[in-house]
């Protein structure tokens, strides 16, 4: 822990607070949207931020990565505490091992990107850690625990619990344990803060060192942030561990680390012309590897006749971004480019994933036009990076070869051997995906339609959220239906004859909200209502009916 304070040196949603449940961000051009998480109406930060989302696959904890129209998870970047939080290593944000208890989201769209990296084009995220003084208590369906106890403005500890079944291939119930703490003091022109969170995850499907497969499995790992900053400057830290267990033996573990630091202004030159500027930096370990990332940032917003937004970025190893926008009243349009070079985990692997050090970066350009609820969009990569799974192979091995008179032969039968391959990430070359999104507002009700043309497999082609809010008698009510359609299979998915797209994803969820003259709060929430059943990806299934009874005290 001593390191994490030895350093050296923003998804396209967001939430509303307290009896509102997570409304969609509608992007336009530069516009910049901040909102609040509350446990009262969501478990995990993912299903605040998505409000799309059905289910994640393995249930809670397990590893969630925020895919937007149709692009990978590595073009999403997200930032916590002013420090950047996708894995060091693996460039992944893995949204499955955080527990909503009180974040302020900012979402960061159109040309102000490039102020958060060249990689960014799919948007970006802000996470800010907040505390208000509260006890927050839940109990719910599959054992679900939580508890959240924040005795003052500076501290918070939250923790979590639930037993699941992870796949669907056997009937054994596994654990997921989170426990968070979060620090935030003043230190005159600074503020410093603290998140870390410890977490347990058992899971079915592992191999042993031998390459059995085993449904012994625990992924144990810590993430933490580390962050000191002001207006102008932000120095930072963050740490990520996961080690794997089989049958409670250490298989393989991973580290990595990234400290970072950011020195930037905005200007006011006139009333019609802002100026954002800065540079920033990092030094990323990944195992026994490094990596320097640094850059310098422009952005520029102007009102003249129309709202302009121009961003450029220049960073090292090429990454460089130039993002454009423009906007009136309801019209807007978006142009920019995306550079994403390898990431470490990509380069060099670990003890399952096969190096490739000849990865060429990922390169692509974005487009958006709107009018109001109604927008079309297109993202065109001319590179794509992709894994490919491991896998065994069955080998024929002779038990004895004669060879006298030059004459090879078989003296006995052979025998064969399982060899295993591990996995490897390699260039699949260009991709693009697109798509209309209309999202509106219709007195209580609000309508969002999403229609995807997507390169990539599992990207549903029509998602709908329906969502109905009612006050009465003082409580809060609000009934909100997602479904995913038409859900084309990756290259290991099988299919049943005759079914072309993988199943489809219905939600239908449930939730209530009275707040009482005392400071306390009541939330019953209750998902999936109708008790869907589906097959999420190949041997998850989507979780049963779930029922939470939440209770939060504030002073």
């Amino acid at each position: 822990m001593n390191k994490m304070f030895t350093f050296a040196a923003i998804m396209l949603f967001a939430f509303q607070a307290q009896a509102e449940n997570i409304e969609e961000v509608v992007v336009y051009a530069q516009e910049v949207k901040t909102t609040k998480a509350s446990p009262l109406t969501s478990t995990t930060l993912f299903e605040a931020i998505m409000p799309d989302k059905t289910w994640m696959a393995g249930g809670y904890g397990a590893s969630t990565m925020f895919r937007e129209r149709g692009a990978q998870s590595v073009h999403t970047v997200v930032y916590k505490n002013g420090v950047p939080a996708n894995n060091p290593g693996s460039g992944w944000y893995d949204f499955g091992h955080d527990i909503t208890s009180g974040e302020t989201v900012k979402v960061i769209s159109g040309a102000n990107g490039v102020m958060y990296g060249s990689g960014s084009i799919a948007g970006t995220v802000l996470i800010q850690d907040t505390i208000d003084t509260s006890v927050t208590a839940r109990l719910g369906s599959n054992h679900q625990q939580y508890i959240s106890v924040a005795p003052t403005s500076w501290f918070q500890y939250s923790d979590f619990s639930v037993e699941q079944q992870t796949r669907n291939d056997n009937t054994e119930t596994d654990k997921y344990e989170n426990k968070s703490a979060k620090i935030i003091a003043d230190a005159g022109d600074f503020k410093f803060i603290v998140n870390a969170v410890d977490y347990a995850y058992d899971y079915d499907n592992c191999y042993t060192p031998e390459f059995t497969q085993s449904n012994d499995c625990l992924q144990d790992g810590q993430k933490v942030t580390v962050s000191v900053r002001n207006e102008y400057f932000t120095l930072g830290r963050t740490e990520e561990k996961a080690e794997y267990f089989t049958e409670g033996v250490s298989t393989y573990q991973n580290e990595s680390s990234r400290d970072y630091f950011r020195i930037g202004d905005t200007t006011n030159l006139s009333t019609l012309l802002e100026v954002t500027y800065g540079v920033d930096g990092s030094k990323e370990q990944y195992n026994e590897h490094s990596d320097d990332n640094y850059g310098v940032f422009l952005s520029v917003d102007a009102q003249f006749i129309l709202d302009y937004n121009f961003g450029i970025r220049y960073g090292n190893d090429d990454q460089n971004a130039l993002r454009f926008g423009i906007a009136k009243d309801q019209f807007y349009l978006n142009v920019g480019t995306s550079f994403r070079k390898p990431n470490l985990y990509e380069l060099y692997g670990d003890s399952y994933v096969d190096a490739n050090d000849e990865l060429m970066p990922e390169e692509g350009t974005g487009y958006e036009i709107g009018f109001g609820a109604l927008s079309l969009f297109r993202y065109d990569f001319e590179e794509s990076i992709e894994y490919t799974p491991g896998f065994n192979t069955i080998m024929p091995i002779a038990n004895a070869i004669d060879e006298s008179d030059d004459i090879i032969e078989m003296v006995e039968p052979a025998s064969s051997t399982d060899v295993w391959t591990n996995a490897r990430y390699y260039n699949a070359g260009s991709y693009s995906t697109q798509g209309v999104r209309f999202s509106n507002n219709f007195g209580p009700v609000s309508v969002m339609i999403k229609y995807n043309d997507s390169d990539k497999a599992r990207v549903a082609q029509y998602i709908t959220v329906l969502t109905y809010k009612k006050m009465w008698k003082e409580i809060a009510y609000k009934v909100r239906y997602v479904g995913s359609f038409d859900r084309t299979p990756g290259l290991y998915d099988t299919l049943p004859t005759g079914q072309e797209y993988l199943d489809d994803l219905k939600k239908l969820n449930f939730y209530a909200v009275k707040k009482l003259p005392n400071n306390t709060t009541i939330s019953f929430t209750a998902l999936n209502l109708t008790n869907e059943q589906a097959e999420v990806l190949p041997y998850y299934n989507n979780k049963g009916r779930e029922f939470n009874l939440t209770i939060q005290y504030n002073w």
